[in-house]
Protein backbone atom coordinates (compact mmCIF):
# COMPACT_ATOMS: atom_id res chain seq x y z
CA UNK A 1 0.00 0.00 0.00
CA UNK A 2 0.94 3.55 -0.67
CA UNK A 3 2.78 5.98 1.70
CA UNK A 4 0.22 8.95 2.72
CA UNK A 5 1.44 12.57 3.43
CA UNK A 6 -1.60 14.46 5.19
CA UNK A 7 -1.29 18.11 5.10
CA UNK A 8 -2.80 21.40 6.43
CA UNK A 9 -2.51 24.13 4.36
CA UNK A 10 -2.40 27.24 6.63
CA UNK A 11 -3.59 30.79 5.01
CA UNK A 12 -6.93 32.25 4.31
CA UNK A 13 -8.88 29.58 4.13
CA UNK A 14 -7.47 26.41 5.48
CA UNK A 15 -7.44 23.57 3.44
CA UNK A 16 -6.69 19.93 3.44
CA UNK A 17 -4.03 18.14 0.87
CA UNK A 18 -2.68 15.07 0.42
CA UNK A 19 0.02 13.02 -1.08
CA UNK A 20 0.09 9.54 -1.95
CA UNK A 21 3.46 7.66 -3.43
CA UNK A 22 2.61 4.24 -4.19
CA UNK A 23 5.85 3.32 -5.78
CA UNK A 24 9.23 4.45 -7.41
CA UNK A 25 11.55 3.67 -9.75
CA UNK A 26 15.03 4.85 -9.33
CA UNK A 27 13.82 7.28 -6.59
CA UNK A 28 11.27 9.11 -8.84
CA UNK A 29 7.45 8.87 -8.98
CA UNK A 30 4.86 10.91 -11.14
CA UNK A 31 1.01 11.57 -10.64
CA UNK A 32 -1.84 13.97 -11.07
CA UNK A 33 -2.45 17.52 -8.47
CA UNK A 34 -6.09 17.12 -8.45
CA UNK A 35 -8.41 19.40 -7.01
CA UNK A 36 -11.29 18.47 -5.58
CA UNK A 37 -13.74 18.78 -2.46
CA UNK A 38 -15.00 15.55 -1.44
CA UNK A 39 -11.66 12.74 -2.06
CA UNK A 40 -11.29 10.74 0.65
CA UNK A 41 -7.45 9.87 1.71
CA UNK A 42 -7.97 5.59 1.11
CA UNK A 43 -8.99 6.41 -2.65
CA UNK A 44 -6.07 9.16 -3.37
CA UNK A 45 -4.06 5.79 -2.23
CA UNK A 46 -6.01 3.53 -4.68
CA UNK A 47 -5.93 6.18 -7.25
CA UNK A 48 -1.89 6.13 -6.99
CA UNK A 49 -2.15 2.07 -6.39
CA UNK A 50 -3.53 2.28 -9.85
CA UNK A 51 -0.97 4.79 -11.74
CA UNK A 52 1.54 2.42 -10.80
CA UNK A 53 -0.45 -0.80 -12.19
CA UNK A 54 -1.01 0.93 -15.88
CA UNK A 55 2.87 1.73 -16.33
CA UNK A 56 2.93 -2.03 -15.38
CA UNK A 57 0.73 -3.42 -17.90
CA UNK A 58 2.40 -1.07 -20.50
CA UNK A 59 6.02 -2.60 -19.33
CA UNK A 60 7.11 1.30 -18.50
CA UNK A 61 9.48 1.55 -15.30
CA UNK A 62 7.46 4.47 -13.66
CA UNK A 63 5.69 4.69 -10.39
CA UNK A 64 2.81 5.44 -9.42
CA UNK A 65 1.68 8.75 -7.29
CA UNK A 66 -1.07 11.36 -6.66
CA UNK A 67 -1.89 14.52 -4.81
CA UNK A 68 -5.30 15.96 -3.95
CA UNK A 69 -6.00 19.87 -2.48
CA UNK A 70 -9.53 19.57 -0.89
CA UNK A 71 -10.99 23.06 -2.46
CA UNK A 72 -13.53 23.55 -4.75
CA UNK A 73 -12.09 23.22 -8.36
CA UNK A 74 -14.54 26.56 -9.99
CA UNK A 75 -12.65 28.81 -7.35
CA UNK A 76 -11.51 32.34 -9.15
CA UNK A 77 -7.97 31.71 -10.86
CA UNK A 78 -6.02 33.74 -8.10
CA UNK A 79 -6.90 31.81 -5.27
CA UNK A 80 -6.71 28.36 -6.99
CA UNK A 81 -2.93 29.81 -8.16
CA UNK A 82 -2.59 30.40 -3.98
CA UNK A 83 -3.85 27.21 -2.91
CA UNK A 84 -1.55 25.82 -5.47
CA UNK A 85 1.65 28.18 -4.59
CA UNK A 86 0.66 26.95 -1.01
CA UNK A 87 0.64 22.80 -1.40
CA UNK A 88 3.86 23.29 -3.97
CA UNK A 89 5.56 24.70 -0.78
CA UNK A 90 4.91 22.07 1.52
CA UNK A 91 5.86 19.02 -0.35
CA UNK A 92 8.44 21.07 -1.72
CA UNK A 93 11.10 18.37 -0.68
CA UNK A 94 9.38 15.90 -2.74
CA UNK A 95 9.55 18.21 -5.32
CA UNK A 96 13.43 19.19 -5.55
CA UNK A 97 14.26 15.75 -5.20
CA UNK A 98 11.86 14.68 -8.43
CA UNK A 99 10.38 12.02 -5.78
CA UNK A 100 6.81 13.12 -7.03
CA UNK A 101 6.95 14.59 -10.90
CA UNK A 102 3.63 16.45 -10.71
CA UNK A 103 2.05 16.56 -13.67
CA UNK A 104 -2.04 18.20 -14.54
CA UNK A 105 -5.50 16.14 -13.43
CA UNK A 106 -8.96 16.85 -12.71
CA UNK A 107 -8.98 20.78 -11.73
CA UNK A 108 -5.60 21.83 -12.62
CA UNK A 109 -3.78 22.51 -15.95
CA UNK A 110 -0.69 22.19 -17.13
CA UNK A 111 -0.09 25.99 -16.79
CA UNK A 112 -1.57 25.17 -12.94
CA UNK A 113 1.31 22.72 -12.54
CA UNK A 114 4.20 24.51 -14.11
CA UNK A 115 3.04 27.73 -11.57
CA UNK A 116 2.95 25.34 -8.31
CA UNK A 117 6.76 24.53 -9.20
CA UNK A 118 8.09 27.76 -10.27
CA UNK A 119 6.47 29.98 -7.22
CA UNK A 120 8.33 27.64 -5.10
CA UNK A 121 11.89 27.60 -6.97
CA UNK A 122 11.73 24.34 -8.42
CA UNK A 123 12.95 24.19 -12.38
CA UNK A 124 10.27 22.59 -14.44
CA UNK A 125 11.94 19.78 -16.67
CA UNK A 126 12.40 19.77 -20.18
CA UNK A 127 9.38 17.20 -21.95
CA UNK A 128 7.69 16.99 -18.32
CA UNK A 129 4.39 18.75 -18.82
CA UNK A 130 3.23 17.36 -22.50
CA UNK A 131 -0.35 18.32 -24.40
CA UNK A 132 -2.63 15.75 -24.93
CA UNK A 133 -2.31 12.89 -22.39
CA UNK A 134 -5.86 13.15 -21.27
CA UNK A 135 -6.73 12.72 -25.04
CA UNK A 136 -5.13 9.60 -25.21
CA UNK A 137 -6.96 8.10 -22.59
CA UNK A 138 -10.27 8.71 -24.25
CA UNK A 139 -8.87 6.63 -26.67
CA UNK A 140 -7.67 4.28 -25.09
CA UNK A 141 -11.46 3.98 -23.31
CA UNK A 142 -13.15 3.23 -26.64
CA UNK A 143 -10.56 1.05 -28.05
CA UNK A 144 -10.89 -0.94 -24.48
CA UNK A 145 -14.53 -1.19 -25.39
CA UNK A 146 -14.57 -2.69 -28.95
CA UNK A 147 -12.32 -5.27 -27.46
CA UNK A 148 -14.99 -5.97 -24.52
CA UNK A 149 -17.84 -5.85 -27.13
CA UNK A 150 -16.25 -8.32 -29.21
CA UNK A 151 -15.83 -10.62 -26.25
CA UNK A 152 -20.14 -10.76 -25.15
CA UNK A 153 -21.09 -10.45 -28.58
CA UNK A 154 -21.96 -7.03 -28.53
CA UNK A 155 -22.92 -4.92 -32.59
CA UNK A 156 -20.83 -2.21 -32.01
CA UNK A 157 -22.65 -0.75 -34.66
CA UNK A 158 -25.51 -0.93 -33.34
CA UNK A 159 -24.67 -0.19 -29.66
CA UNK A 160 -25.50 2.83 -27.44
CA UNK A 161 -22.85 4.72 -24.89
CA UNK A 162 -23.19 6.94 -21.93
CA UNK A 163 -20.38 9.13 -20.66
CA UNK A 164 -20.53 10.23 -17.35
CA UNK A 165 -18.18 13.63 -17.31
CA UNK A 166 -17.65 15.42 -20.12
CA UNK A 167 -14.30 16.91 -19.11
CA UNK A 168 -11.33 16.34 -20.88
CA UNK A 169 -11.12 12.41 -20.42
CA UNK A 170 -14.85 12.01 -21.10
CA UNK A 171 -15.25 14.25 -23.95
CA UNK A 172 -12.54 12.52 -25.37
CA UNK A 173 -14.03 9.28 -25.25
CA UNK A 174 -16.89 10.40 -26.41
CA UNK A 175 -15.55 12.23 -29.52
CA UNK A 176 -13.49 8.69 -30.82
CA UNK A 177 -17.46 6.63 -30.18
CA UNK A 178 -18.86 9.32 -32.30
CA UNK A 179 -15.77 9.51 -34.41
CA UNK A 180 -16.06 5.55 -34.66
CA UNK A 181 -19.76 5.85 -36.11
CA UNK A 182 -20.92 4.57 -32.42
CA UNK A 183 -24.59 5.97 -30.84
CA UNK A 184 -23.86 8.02 -27.74
CA UNK A 185 -27.17 8.64 -26.39
CA UNK A 186 -26.21 10.39 -22.89
CA UNK A 187 -23.61 12.25 -21.55
CA UNK A 188 -23.09 14.30 -18.04
CA UNK A 189 -21.58 17.12 -16.28
CA UNK A 190 -22.25 18.57 -12.28
CA UNK A 191 -25.33 20.45 -14.69
CA UNK A 192 -27.03 17.55 -15.24
CA UNK A 193 -27.55 14.70 -18.26
CA UNK A 194 -28.13 15.22 -21.71
CA UNK A 195 -29.90 12.46 -23.53
CA UNK A 196 -30.46 11.17 -27.00
CA UNK A 197 -31.76 8.23 -27.78
CA UNK A 198 -30.93 9.00 -32.15
CA UNK A 199 -27.56 9.70 -30.28
CA UNK A 200 -25.85 13.25 -29.40
CA UNK A 201 -24.17 15.08 -32.25
CA UNK A 202 -20.53 14.84 -30.47
CA UNK A 203 -18.36 17.33 -32.94
CA UNK A 204 -21.10 20.04 -31.84
CA UNK A 205 -20.68 19.35 -28.20
CA UNK A 206 -17.34 19.88 -28.22
CA UNK A 207 -17.46 23.41 -29.72
CA UNK A 208 -20.16 24.49 -27.57
CA UNK A 209 -17.81 22.99 -24.30
CA UNK A 210 -14.78 25.08 -25.36
CA UNK A 211 -17.02 28.49 -24.82
CA UNK A 212 -19.66 27.06 -22.43
CA UNK A 213 -17.75 24.64 -20.00
CA UNK A 214 -19.58 22.04 -18.00
CA UNK A 215 -22.73 24.00 -18.76
CA UNK A 216 -22.75 22.51 -22.37
CA UNK A 217 -25.36 19.95 -20.97
CA UNK A 218 -27.79 23.29 -20.82
CA UNK A 219 -26.97 24.90 -23.90
CA UNK A 220 -26.73 22.59 -26.50
CA UNK A 221 -30.36 21.91 -28.37
CA UNK A 222 -30.21 18.79 -29.66
CA UNK A 223 -31.31 16.49 -26.87
CA UNK A 224 -33.24 16.31 -23.48
CA UNK A 225 -31.90 17.66 -20.49
CA UNK A 226 -32.46 15.88 -17.05
CA UNK A 227 -31.23 16.15 -13.53
CA UNK A 228 -31.06 13.58 -10.98
CA UNK A 229 -30.52 10.85 -13.24
CA UNK A 230 -28.03 7.91 -12.78
CA UNK A 231 -26.40 7.01 -16.32
CA UNK A 232 -25.53 3.75 -15.15
CA UNK A 233 -28.98 3.00 -15.02
CA UNK A 234 -30.34 4.42 -18.33
CA UNK A 235 -29.80 1.16 -19.91
CA UNK A 236 -26.75 1.94 -23.14
CA UNK A 237 -25.04 -0.86 -23.63
CA UNK A 238 -21.92 0.57 -22.78
CA UNK A 239 -21.62 2.52 -19.33
CA UNK A 240 -18.11 5.24 -19.29
CA UNK A 241 -17.37 6.51 -16.17
CA UNK A 242 -15.18 8.88 -16.71
CA UNK A 243 -15.40 11.43 -13.85
CA UNK A 244 -14.75 11.02 -10.23
CA UNK A 245 -13.92 7.57 -8.34
CA UNK A 246 -16.48 5.07 -6.49
CA UNK A 247 -19.06 5.53 -9.27
CA UNK A 248 -20.37 2.34 -8.90
CA UNK A 249 -20.09 0.86 -5.38
CA UNK A 250 -21.80 -1.91 -3.68
CA UNK A 251 -24.92 0.61 -3.21
CA UNK A 252 -25.66 0.78 -6.96
CA UNK A 253 -24.17 -2.08 -8.53
CA UNK A 254 -27.25 -3.71 -8.82
CA UNK A 255 -28.98 -1.18 -10.68
CA UNK A 256 -26.30 -1.28 -13.57
CA UNK A 257 -28.41 -1.80 -16.86
CA UNK A 258 -25.00 -1.43 -19.28
CA UNK A 259 -23.81 -4.68 -20.36
CA UNK A 260 -19.97 -3.28 -20.52
CA UNK A 261 -18.68 -0.85 -18.07
CA UNK A 262 -15.91 0.59 -19.21
CA UNK A 263 -14.22 3.81 -17.54
CA UNK A 264 -11.94 6.82 -18.17
CA UNK A 265 -12.03 7.47 -14.18
CA UNK A 266 -9.70 6.42 -11.82
CA UNK A 267 -10.78 3.67 -9.29
CA UNK A 268 -14.57 4.42 -10.31
CA UNK A 269 -15.77 0.75 -9.36
CA UNK A 270 -14.98 -0.60 -5.92
CA UNK A 271 -13.67 -4.20 -5.76
CA UNK A 272 -16.70 -4.95 -3.87
CA UNK A 273 -18.90 -3.46 -7.13
CA UNK A 274 -16.57 -5.49 -9.27
CA UNK A 275 -17.81 -9.49 -7.72
CA UNK A 276 -21.14 -7.62 -7.82
CA UNK A 277 -20.73 -7.00 -11.52
CA UNK A 278 -19.46 -10.34 -12.36
CA UNK A 279 -22.11 -11.85 -11.13
CA UNK A 280 -24.56 -10.46 -13.11
CA UNK A 281 -22.85 -10.83 -16.56
CA UNK A 282 -21.99 -6.91 -16.64
CA UNK A 283 -18.17 -7.11 -18.04
CA UNK A 284 -16.14 -4.61 -16.15
CA UNK A 285 -13.09 -3.30 -17.95
CA UNK A 286 -10.34 -2.79 -15.22
CA UNK A 287 -9.58 0.84 -15.37
CA UNK A 288 -5.94 -0.11 -15.46
CA UNK A 289 -6.64 -1.32 -19.19
CA UNK A 290 -9.18 1.28 -20.39
CA UNK A 291 -7.60 4.15 -18.93
CA UNK A 292 -4.19 3.54 -19.87
CA UNK A 293 -3.91 5.73 -22.64
CA UNK A 294 -3.34 8.52 -20.95
CA UNK A 295 0.15 7.68 -19.46
CA UNK A 296 1.23 5.65 -22.55
CA UNK A 297 0.38 8.78 -24.40
CA UNK A 298 2.59 10.95 -22.03
CA UNK A 299 5.37 8.92 -22.00
CA UNK A 300 5.64 8.27 -25.98
CA UNK A 301 5.17 12.18 -26.21
CA UNK A 302 8.14 12.80 -24.05
CA UNK A 303 10.16 10.56 -26.37
CA UNK A 304 9.08 12.19 -29.31
CA UNK A 305 7.25 9.47 -30.95
CA UNK A 306 5.10 10.70 -33.54
CA UNK A 307 1.16 10.71 -33.68
CA UNK A 308 0.36 7.67 -36.13
CA UNK A 309 2.90 5.69 -34.17
CA UNK A 310 1.51 6.18 -30.60
CA UNK A 311 -2.40 5.90 -32.61
CA UNK A 312 -0.95 2.61 -34.21
CA UNK A 313 0.90 1.25 -31.31
CA UNK A 314 -2.59 2.42 -28.88
CA UNK A 315 -5.01 0.26 -30.93
CA UNK A 316 -3.06 -2.61 -32.67
CA UNK A 317 -1.11 -3.56 -29.56
CA UNK A 318 -2.35 -2.31 -26.45
CA UNK A 319 -5.91 -3.14 -27.76
CA UNK A 320 -5.20 -6.57 -28.96
CA UNK A 321 -3.83 -7.24 -25.52
CA UNK A 322 -6.57 -5.93 -23.72
CA UNK A 323 -8.58 -8.18 -25.83
CA UNK A 324 -6.80 -11.04 -24.80
CA UNK A 325 -6.62 -10.56 -21.03
CA UNK A 326 -11.05 -9.37 -20.52
CA UNK A 327 -11.32 -12.97 -23.10
CA UNK A 328 -8.88 -14.95 -20.48
CA UNK A 329 -10.82 -13.75 -17.70
CA UNK A 330 -14.22 -14.70 -19.12
CA UNK A 331 -12.68 -18.14 -20.00
CA UNK A 332 -11.48 -18.85 -16.66
CA UNK A 333 -14.82 -17.56 -15.22
CA UNK A 334 -12.72 -14.58 -13.08
CA UNK A 335 -13.37 -11.08 -12.18
CA UNK A 336 -11.20 -8.80 -14.85
CA UNK A 337 -9.90 -6.72 -12.69
CA UNK A 338 -8.16 -9.37 -10.43
CA UNK A 339 -6.41 -10.62 -13.42
CA UNK A 340 -5.27 -7.23 -14.89
CA UNK A 341 -3.83 -6.33 -11.26
CA UNK A 342 -1.75 -9.73 -10.93
CA UNK A 343 -0.42 -9.13 -14.65
CA UNK A 344 0.31 -5.59 -14.18
CA UNK A 345 2.20 -6.19 -11.07
CA UNK A 346 4.00 -9.02 -12.39
CA UNK A 347 5.08 -6.71 -15.03
CA UNK A 348 5.98 -2.94 -12.82
CA UNK A 349 8.47 -6.01 -10.81
CA UNK A 350 10.18 -6.83 -13.49
CA UNK A 351 10.28 -3.31 -15.29
CA UNK A 352 11.59 -1.70 -11.73
CA UNK A 353 14.16 -4.39 -11.47
CA UNK A 354 15.60 -3.61 -14.75
CA UNK A 355 15.89 -0.14 -14.67
CA UNK A 356 17.41 -0.10 -10.64
CA UNK A 357 19.59 -2.56 -12.11
CA UNK A 358 23.74 -1.98 -10.96
CA UNK A 359 24.52 -4.23 -14.49
CA UNK A 360 26.63 -2.34 -17.27
CA UNK A 361 23.22 -1.77 -19.39
CA UNK A 362 21.21 -0.56 -16.21
CA UNK A 363 23.69 2.23 -15.58
CA UNK A 364 24.05 3.31 -19.34
CA UNK A 365 19.86 3.24 -19.27
CA UNK A 366 20.01 5.53 -16.19
CA UNK A 367 22.60 7.89 -16.94
CA UNK A 368 21.06 8.56 -20.88
CA UNK A 369 17.75 8.38 -19.40
CA UNK A 370 18.74 11.36 -17.16
CA UNK A 371 20.43 13.71 -19.14
CA UNK A 372 17.80 13.20 -21.68
CA UNK A 373 15.40 14.62 -18.84
CA UNK A 374 18.13 17.49 -18.42
CA UNK A 375 17.26 18.42 -21.85
CA UNK A 376 21.17 17.62 -22.92
CA UNK A 377 20.28 14.87 -25.42
CA UNK A 378 18.21 16.12 -28.05
CA UNK A 379 14.97 14.35 -28.64
CA UNK A 380 15.91 13.93 -32.62
CA UNK A 381 18.86 11.46 -31.30
CA UNK A 382 15.78 9.71 -29.53
CA UNK A 383 13.25 9.60 -31.95
CA UNK A 384 14.20 7.09 -34.03
CA UNK A 385 14.67 4.23 -31.78
CA UNK A 386 11.55 5.47 -29.05
CA UNK A 387 9.11 3.28 -30.95
CA UNK A 388 11.02 0.06 -30.87
CA UNK A 389 11.61 0.95 -26.63
CA UNK A 390 7.52 0.96 -26.09
CA UNK A 391 7.55 -2.33 -28.24
CA UNK A 392 10.18 -4.18 -25.99
CA UNK A 393 8.81 -3.37 -23.04
CA UNK A 394 5.37 -4.25 -23.47
CA UNK A 395 6.26 -7.34 -24.57
CA UNK A 396 3.90 -8.47 -26.74
CA UNK A 397 2.51 -11.73 -25.75
CA UNK A 398 3.29 -14.69 -27.96
CA UNK A 399 0.89 -17.53 -26.22
CA UNK A 400 -2.00 -16.49 -23.41
CA UNK A 401 0.38 -18.41 -20.68
CA UNK A 402 0.83 -15.21 -18.71
CA UNK A 403 -3.28 -14.76 -18.41
CA UNK A 404 -3.61 -17.93 -17.29
CA UNK A 405 -4.44 -18.41 -13.09
CA UNK A 406 -1.85 -19.57 -11.13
Amino acid sequence: MSSLISLTLAGEPDVKGYLAVDAAVNNRSYGGVRIAPDIKPGTIQRIARAKTLKYGFLGLPVGGAKACICADPYMPEASKREILRRFGEAIRPYLKTKSFVPCEDIGTTKDDIRYMLISNGVKVMPRTLTDASLNYTGTSVYIAAVGAASQVGLDMSRASVAVEGFGSVGSSAALAFWKGGIRVVAVSTVYGVLYNDAGLNIGELMKLRDTAGDRVVEVYQGGEKMRGVSLAEMGADIFCPCAQPDAITADNARLVRARIVCPGANCPVTPEADEILFGMGVLSVPDILASCGGVLGASMRRAGVKEESMEHFLSEVVGCQIGQLLAAAIRENRVPALLAERIAKQRFDKAKAEAESNGIRGRIFKTGLELYRKGIIPQRLVQPVAPRYFHNKFAPVESLSEFRQD
